[in-house]
């Protein structure tokens, strides 16, 4: 097996494959694994630091879970290994354009509380209302791209289409919520997810749903020797992962990149790269989908592919900027704290602070200097672009797709899931 990219879509199939005795191997262009999630040793006034511009707080751990258990040890163990621990996070705390701050936990009672004693009865139960209503969304759209391949219109039903309300989009639910402060923090979802609140559907704040369902995780060590670093450091992961590809003989070319697909009528039968050509019973694409095309997409096979592409943009990434500050003596407990301002608009400046042994790390991600970036995935535009985005089987024989513009968003248990819904179409493929 190929895998072209790696990713967090490229580590996922790989991993899983080779737990499968698929032989494979991986071709990344860069000197190193992980892309955004890659970690690298910054020096900072202050001091020499482990870092990443991955966000600390992760959503819906469950498919990080499934990926270690699947692939080896379980994400219990690899921790025990390496001193860390998955852990609650501390509820993240917005600042508003009118200087007011709350309080934000994900705990359903709790955020009532908030809500009710910052905003009333009336508009606390709004909210409430809204995510419940979230919730049976995403009921629906996990089947949609997340834990099963959506494969065409035909899954969109008349009932599926009216219970995630298609023609809605983040914007008017922040219109309907009537509330500045509640609606400021919807559109902050879509543009965290790489869009526009006015072009990103309404069934993308179901992240609203994940996030009240599943709680807020971070990555926690209490050692105080350079496992301390780790806290919050979300390449952590990363790094685990490329030690367990590593372990499971998986061939890593870095530096390598695929420049063309090499096709036999219209099937995929291996790849040519910078310095070889490579026969593969199956290829799997997860590096920048909007260089298919140039790799020789099949004109008539891929005809329909090319034409999704064409209509796709990339996602907006934020400005990522790091600042070693001297740890402080009020911040006893050494946990990540997120604070998330927002302007009138609902743009949000993200600042996650987090211990290392430095001191304190303060890392921004500033979404009011956003740029498209084809490794952040592809930005929502309307509900056709759901549809748009490349599906598992791209309908080239043997040429599988992952990644963060997969059809369940761009969030990272969503790529994790696309390279896991790869794999499995890649070991069905040949038995």
């Amino acid at each position: 097996m190929v895998v072209v990219g790696g990713g967090l879509a490229g580590l996922a199939a790989a991993l899983r494959l080779t737990k499968a005795r698929h032989p494979v191997r991986l071709y990344e262009a860069s000197d190193r694994l992980g892309g955004r999630w890659a970690s690298r040793t910054l020096e900072l006034p202050g001091g020499s630091v482990v870092l990443d511009d991955a966000p600390p707080v992760l959503e819906f751990p469950a498919p990080w879970r499934d990926l270690f258990r699947k692939s080896g040890r379980t994400l219990v163990e690899e921790f025990d290994r390496s001193a860390v621990a998955l852990s609650a996070a501390e509820p993240a705390t917005y600042v508003f354009a009118d200087g007011a701050e709350l309080r934000w936990p994900t705990d359903r009672g709790e955020l009532f509380a908030e809500h009710e004693q910052a905003y009333g009865t009336a508009v606390a139960d709004r909210w409430r209302r809204l995510v419940d209503q979230l919730d049976d969304v995403w009921q629906t759209v996990r089947k949609l791209g997340w834990e099963a391949e959506l494969t065409g219109k035909a899954e969109l039903t008349g009932p599926v289409r009216r219970r995630i309300e298609q023609d809605r989009t983040v914007a008017d639910l922040a219109r309907e919520i009537d509330h500045p402060h509640l609606a400021a923090v919807l559109r902050a979802g879509a543009y965290r997810q790489g869009g526009e609140p006015e072009t990103t559907p309404a069934w993308c704040a179901v992240s609203q749903s994940i996030e009240r369902r599943f709680g807020r995780w971070t990555l926690q060590s209490d050692c105080v020797d350079d496992h301390r670093d780790r806290t919050g450091r979300s390449s952590t992961l990363t790094d685990a992962l490329i030690e367990r590809a590593r372990v499971r003989r998986v061939d890593i070319r870095l530096n390598e990149r695929v420049d063309v697909l090499d096709l036999d009528q219209g099937r995929a039968r291996g790849v040519v790269t910078t310095h070889e050509r490579l026969t593969a019973a199956a290829v799997i694409w997860t590096a920048d989908p909007w260089q298919l095309p140039a790799a020789g997409l099949p004109r008539f096979r891929a005809r329909a592919l090319r034409r999704h592409l064409r209509r796709l943009t990339p996602a907006a990434a934020p400005q990522v900027t790091h600042e070693l500050r001297p740890a402080t003596d009020d911040w006893s407990r050494g946990r990540v704290q997120e604070t998330v301002t927002l302007d009138a608009g609902g743009v949000p400046t993200v600042t996650y602070r987090r211990p290392v042994t430095a001191g304190t790390l303060h890392s921004v991600h500033d979404w009011q200097h956003r740029a498209p970036d084809p490794g952040a995935g592809a930005a929502w535009r309307g509900f056709d672009s759901w549809l748009d985005r490349p599906p598992v089987r791209s309908g080239v024989d043997r040429l599988l797709l992952a990644g963060p513009w997969s059809p369940a968003g761009n969030s990272p248990a969503a790529t994790v899931l696309s390279g896991a819904l790869a794999s499995y179409a890649a070991h069905d493929l040949i038995g």
